[in-house]
Parts: C-alpha cells; structure tokens; sequence
C-alpha cells in the first residue's frame, strides 16, 4: 500500500470519527413515542446505563490518530537513517 493510501485512510478514519462523534453529541437524549389518543410519551435513553456519547466514532479517532503517529514516526526514522547513511 502506498504511503499516500495510508496516510489518506487515517485522514479519513479521524474525519470519520469526529463526524460521528459530533452527530451523535447533538442527538435527541430522549424518545418520543405517539400514542393513539393524540398524546405522546417521553422515554429517557440513558436508562440503560449507556451514555449517548459514547459511540464508534471515539474508536474511529483513535485508530486514525494511531496510525497517522505510527506513519509519521516511521517517515520520520527512515528520513534519519538516510540522513545518517548520507553522512557517514
């Protein structure tokens, strides 16, 4: 895989994670059910001990940042050891 492949799916992985991070910020907390009668009935969604911050887009971050570290590290040692080579 090319080194621009792996830098652009990183790219991706981070915009992913903070586009699904903030969509899941601005949801609606609560559920609102219709009745027949005309009415409505309000249900909490953090009854389950399940905070609606919490998704996969906080992994999809990570992961992207990970791996953009990892690569720029390892750009990083290869331009040294060239840089080293040259000199010696």
């Amino acid at each position: 895989m090319k080194r621009t492949y792996s830098y652009a799916a990183a790219a991706a992985l981070i915009v992913a994670g903070i586009i699904k991070m903030t969509l899941q910020a601005s949801a609606q907390a609560t559920l609102i059910i219709p009745s027949c009668l005309g009415e409505s009935v309000t249900v909490p969604l953090e009854g389950g001990g399940v905070s609606p911050m919490h998704c996969w887009g906080c992994y999809a971050l990570l992961l992207g940042v990970l791996t953009a570290g990892a690569l720029l590290l390892n750009d990083l040692r290869h331009s040294r050891l060239r840089t080293r080579s040259v000199l010696s």
